[in-house]
Parts: structure tokens; C-alpha cells; sequence
């Protein structure tokens, strides 16, 4: 056999885990591809750049930021692919950071990982019930002129129901992340291949569109002099242009490229149970990477080329002062008309600065939005769905050390999952979820760049040291000067990622001293588990740190 065809080819379907349990290798080439785009699912990817960043930084040039973010994750991207193929097992950050530095220091570090990643599947099931569910009916029954949608949107700005819509996303994941290995490859594959279709639908939307026109298509919904109206207000309630040094672009980008796309690397977690040869983690990466970064430099690219920066800062502006427009909102001062008058009655049309929301002002077709509407909830499911499937492997790996009781990481015998640890990362999230209709402490303080950034130091210094550590003599390895400049390169980008926000205040996510707090308190426990745990166990007579001079068992 070529070696190119033993590359491609699918290897033996079970191997057997630790005692804990038994994983089957169903995750072909393909499938890698499918879990990193369904993970990333250019939902959280386009928020920041088109929602959030232009009423923070008026004027600022949308897709340099996204290149900027893109060029950053192509290093951390490939760094971690890496990982994944020279520990073949899942987990790889935990393995190099607790075999190679230290356990204690590398169990932390994975903690502090996990738990951000469960925060982020709280934080993205909280937006979803309290932002993204309510915009789509406010969207559809504005543009289509649905009163019963509008009305049902405004029912959503409840507390418990969002409680209520937050956790049924959570626990809809969960079901799906228990099934078996074949029906989880078919939903993923069929997922991410009609979330692009839906992308590709929105570029069209856009292309279609001359330049300079869309002011006169948001007049046309919500009635003339709308479009200025918006524009007259922001500014007039201080919005204005300002300068961006190169430094403030680059944490910028950085925080985008964390947040929006390192979900790509999610696949890498789950490098136990891999069907395809290890090596070809990093060209699968590589496709998804290359076709998420296209989908969303263009989207941005496109939104930027159709509707001015002018307009796009001030419905950001006016959103984060939380001016919605919803129900008719009395202005708040005389605003100035595009007649030369002034006008102090009603805003007219909603405030949504959100990338479906122009698109359908673009094209308002009933069965377009209808359609993208359904495609932008399955999005949600099946980000949250990847990142619970991911974050389960790190506890089932701490299981096998000990780390965790070993009913942590039993996988069930028919559906190969194991359910425990998905149960456990779906408490984190749902706890999120309950914060966010109450106080909201955790969201107003929680960065997930920064955790991510903090979680991949240790580990990708552990890889610098000894990349060779998990391969036997004769194994295929990749050159020791590349990992260390690709390592290199990675911590200099994470140790910017988390160091230049403050340096600069950086503030499209939660960057203060309080955010520090949470990590810190996140990271501490972590080691406060370590310590407690081995105490346990040398009650019992079991050394846990026996444990940590095992190499863990490869999936190839």
C-alpha cells in the first residue's frame, strides 16, 4: 500500500481505552474537517467583527482585523494540530503539560482550559436565549412585517425563559453528543456541509448588492429618512472616528482569531479516536481552516464594501448603549433629519447590528430567511454540540490518571461516550446559563481569548522542550526546527493575546482587573483539586504521581 493510500485509509474501528472504558476510532479524514467547521460555525467568528468591534472602534478597517486574527490562528492552529499528532491521544495540552513539565502545574493549566471552554458553552447558550433567538423573530417580523414574531420576541426578555431557552440548547447538545459514533459523524458531516451552504447563501445575498445602495433598501423597510435618522443619532450621542495604533489592531485580531476560530482545533481533543493516520490532523485542519477563513474574511469583506462604516458604527454604538429601537424607542434629543429639520418622536426601524440582520434588509425574501434562520439555531446547537464532545475527553483523560473518580470516564458500552464527563461539562455550562439571568457576574468578566491564551502556555512550552516525548524510535516525526518555531511563534502570539488588551484596553470582551480574578481563581483551584486528590488517594494507599510516568496509550 502507498503510503499516501495508508495515510487516507481508515484503521481498525475499536481500540481498547483504559480501563475506564472503551472509544471507537470513527473520526475518518473528512470527519476532522466536518467537526472543526461545525465547531466554529462562523457564529461567534463574525459577532465580534460586525456586532460588536465597529461602535468600540468607529471607523476601524473590519477586514484587516479579520486577517490580522487569521494570520495569528494559522500558528496557534498548527501548533495544536500538532500536539494532536505527536500524542495521538486525547487531551494532547494535558499530556505534554503534566508528562513533560510538571503534573500538578500541567493538571492546572488543562483545568483552566476546561473550565473556560465550559464557561464558553454557557456563555454561547446564554447569548443564544438572550440576544440571538429574540433578534431572529425581531428580524423576521420587522422585515416581513410579522406582528405576532415581534410580539413573541419581546415574551423572550423574561429571565426564566431565557433560563428555560438557554438550557434546552444545552441539554439538546448533550443528547446529541450521546449518541453513537456513526449517528454523531452524520449529524456533524450533514451540519457543517448545510452551514456552509447557508454562508454561501449570505455571500450571494451581498455580491448581488451595488455599493451605496443599502441605505436606500433600509428606507424602503422602515420608511424614508430611517437610514439617517440612525446615523444623525449616533453621532450626536458622541460617536466619533478615532485612530488605531498597530499594537491595539493585533490584540485586536488576536482576541477575534481566539474567539472566532480556534474552535478549528477543537478535532485535536479528541485524537484518541482518530480512524485516520495521526499526521493527517494537520492538512485536515489546514482545508478547514482555509474554508472558514475564506467564508469569513469575505463575509466581513462584503458587509464593509455594502453598507458604510458610518452606518455599521452607529448601530453598534447605539446597540451597546442599549438603544434597540424595538416597539418604537422616543429619541432621546432632537435629531437631525436628511431634510435640514429636526426630529424629536419615534426611531424608526429596529437597531440590530448583526450580519443576518443586514442581509435581510438586502434580501428580504421570506423562504431565504426562513431558511437561514433555521440554519443559524442548528449552528448554535452544533458549536455547543463540538465543544461538549471536545471538553469530555480532557476529563476522561484525567480519569485514567486519577485525577477524577474513574466513574468520570466510564464510556458506555453501546454509544461509546462517555456520558459522566459529558454530564459534567454540562453542569459548568448550565450554571453560566442560571448567572446570566441573574447577576451575570461571570459574563461580565469572562474573556474566553484570555482563558484559551493562559490554558496553551504551559502546554506549547512542553512541546518546545521534548516534541519527541510521546514517540517511540522509528515513528515518523516532524523536524525539531520547525515544532520549536512553530511553538516559538505560538507563545509569543498567546503571551500578546493576553498581555496587549490590558496594555491598551482592549474592550470588545471583558479585559479588567476582575477578569484576571476569574482566571486566577480558576487556575488556583485547579491546583487545590491536585493537591486534595493526591491526599485522597495516599490515604488509600495509591500513589497518583505512579501515574504521571505512564506515556498514555496512542490511538494508532
Amino acid at each position: 500500500m502507498s503510503e499516501l493510500t495508508e495515510l487516507i485509509a481508515p484503521q481498525a474501528e475499536t481500540r481498547p481505552a483504559s480501563k475506564a472504558g472503551r472509544f471507537t476510532n470513527w473520526i475518518g479524514f473528512w470527519t476532522v474537517i466536518g467537526l472543526a467547521l461545525a465547531g466554529v460555525g462562523l457564529v461567534q467568528a463574525v459577532w465580534l467583527p460586525v456586532s460588536v468591534l465597529p461602535g468600540v472602534y468607529p471607523g476601524i478597517n473590519l477586514t484587516n482585523v479579520m486577517l490580522i486574527g487569521l494570520a495569528g490562528m494559522l500558528f496557534v492552529l498548527l501548533t495544536v494540530w500538532t500536539m494532536g499528532r505527536l500524542v495521538g491521544r486525547e487531551a494532547p495540552d494535558y499530556y505534554f503539560g503534566t508528562r513533560v513539565i510538571h503534573p500538578p502545574l500541567g493538571f492546572a493549566f488543562s483545568w483552566t482550559f476546561l473550565i473556560g471552554g465550559g464557561l464558553f458553552i454557557g456563555f454561547l447558550a446564554s447569548m443564544f436565549a438572550r440576544l440571538i433567538l429574540p433578534d431572529l423573530a425581531n428580524l423576521l417580523g420587522n422585515v416581513l412585517g410579522i406582528y405576532d414574531l415581534q410580539v413573541f420576541a419581546a415574551a423572550l426578555n423574561n429571565p426564566q425563559v431565557m433560563v428555560y431557552i438557554g438550557s434546552g440548547l444545552i441539554f439538546t447538545a448533550f443528547i446529541l453528543s450521546i449518541l453513537s459514533p456513526r449517528a454523531i459523524r452524520s449529524i456533524i458531516g450533514w451540519g457543517a456541509g448545510i452551514s456552509i451552504a447557508g454562508w454561501l447563501v449570505i455571500l450571494g445575498q451581498f455580491a448581488s448588492v451595488p455599493q451605496n445602495r443599502f441605505s436606500e433598501m433600509f428606507d424602503r423597510i422602515f420608511g424614508a429618512g430611517s437610514h439617517s435618522l440612525h446615523l444623525n443619532l449616533a453621532f450626536q450621542l458622541g460617536m466619533k472616528a478615532q485612530g488605531e495604533t498597530l499594537p491595539e489592531m493585533i490584540a485586536i485580531g488576536f482576541i477575534i482569531g481566539l474567539s472566532g476560530f480556534f474552535a478549528l482545533g477543537l478535532p485535536v481533543w479528541m485524537s484518541g479516536e482518530l480512524r485516520t493516520d495521526r499526521r493527517n490532523i494537520v492538512p485536515a485542519g489546514l482545508l478547514a481552516l482555509i474554508v472558514a477563513g475564506f467564508l469569513g474574511v469575505a463575509a466581513v469583506a462584503l458587509v464593509e464594501r455594502t453598507i458604510s462604516w458610518q452606518f455599521l458604527a452607529a448601530e453598534s454604538f447605539l446597540r451597546l448603549k442599549g438603544i434597540t429601537g424595538e416597539g418604537g424607542v422616543v429619541l432621546p434629543m432632537p435629531v437631525s433629519t436628511p431634510g435640514g429639520g429636526s426630529s424629536t418622536g419615534v426611531l424608526r426601524g429596529i437597531i440590530m447590528p448583526w450580519l443576518p440582520f443586514y442581509a435581510a434588509v438586502v434580501q428580504p425574501n421570506p423562504f431565504v430567511l426562513f431558511f437561514l434562520t433555521v440554519i443559524w439555531v442548528m449552528m448554535f446547537v452544533l458549536v455547543v454540540q463540538v465543544y461538549m464532545i471536545s471538553l469530555s475527553r480532557i476529563l476522561k483523560a484525567w480519569a485514567d490518571d486519577r485525577l477524577m473518580p474513574e466513574w468520570v470516564g466510564l464510556v458506555h458500552a453501546r454509544q461509546h461516550s462517555p456520558l459522566f464527563a459529558l454530564l459534567l461539562v454540562t453542569m459548568i455550562a448550565l450554571l453560566v446559563v442560571i448567572d446570566a439571568a441573574q447577576a451575570n457576574w461571570i459574563g461580565n468578566h469572562y474573556n474566553f481569548a484570555l482563558f484559551v491564551a493562559f490554558g496553551l502556555l504551559l502546554p506549547v512550552l512542553a512541546m518546545i522542550k521534548n516534541p519527541y516525548h510521546f514517540l517511540a524510535e522509528g515513528e515518523d516525526r516532524p523536524s525539531r526546527g520547525w515544532v520549536c518555531f512553530l511553538g516559538g511563534t505560538t507563545l509569543l502570539i498567546l503571551i500578546a493575546a493576553i498581555s496587549l488588551p490590558y496594555v491598551f484596553q482592549v474592550n470588545i470582551l471583558p479585559v479588567d482587573g476582575q477578569s484576571a480574578v476569574l482566571l486566577a481563581i480558576v487556575f488556583v483551584s485547579g491546583l487545590i483539586w491536585f493537591i486534595g486528590r493526591r491526599l485522597y488517594l495516599k490515604q488509600r494507599g495509591i500513589d497518583l504521581m505512579a501515574f504521571f510516568k505512564k506515556l498514555p496509550e496512542k490511538s494508532q
